[in-house]
């Protein structure tokens, strides 16, 4: 009997270091992705996203939104500081609640992440609009300056 507490007591450790060590490579990968996009530095952002996200999201921020987004917006809207509020393990999904506090404002929002190739990728579930509305689109929580330029 003692054979099987002991037996126990070894599965339980190792269950608790394996989530442990999901939790740490999760809060990595989330805070480098999360500090390059929030300070508009989306090919560093690239290597902590799963290649799906890479493909859509990432590349369409960074060819077609941040060229659009007028520069002193970008200036006056970093650094951002990221704090990771809470992490939370479903299976093979983590959801990566955390706050962005730059100098014009402070948002609460949660990302998703996934296992890819053996590690924990953001996962940002995107498509590429092709004929986005100038103002606005409309997945997530994405939107685009307002065109300020009179284009007749």
């Amino acid at each position: 009997m003692k054979h099987y507490a002991n037996l126990a007591a070894v599965c339980l450790l190792f269950l608790l270091s394996a989530c442990s060590t999901d939790k740490k490579e999760i809060e990595t990968n989330a805070l480098g992705y999360l500090n390059a996009t929030g300070n508009y530095l989306i090919d560093e952002a690239m290597p902590y996203a799963t290649k799906e996200t890479q493909e859509n999201a990432l590349t369409f921020l960074r060819d077609k939104l941040i060229p659009m987004t007028p520069q002193e917006y970008i200036q006056s809207n970093t650094p951002a500081t990221i704090v990771i509020d809470n992490i939370e393990i479903v299976n093979d999904t983590a959801h990566v609640k955390y706050t962005k506090t730059t100098p014009i404002q402070t948002l609460e929002n949660e990302i998703m992440m996934v296992q890819e190739d053996g590690h924990w990728l953001v996962y940002v579930p995107f498509q590429i609009p092709e004929n986005p509305h100038p103002n606005k689109v409309e997945h997530g929580k994405i939107s685009l300056p307002k065109d300020t330029t009179n284009n007749q």
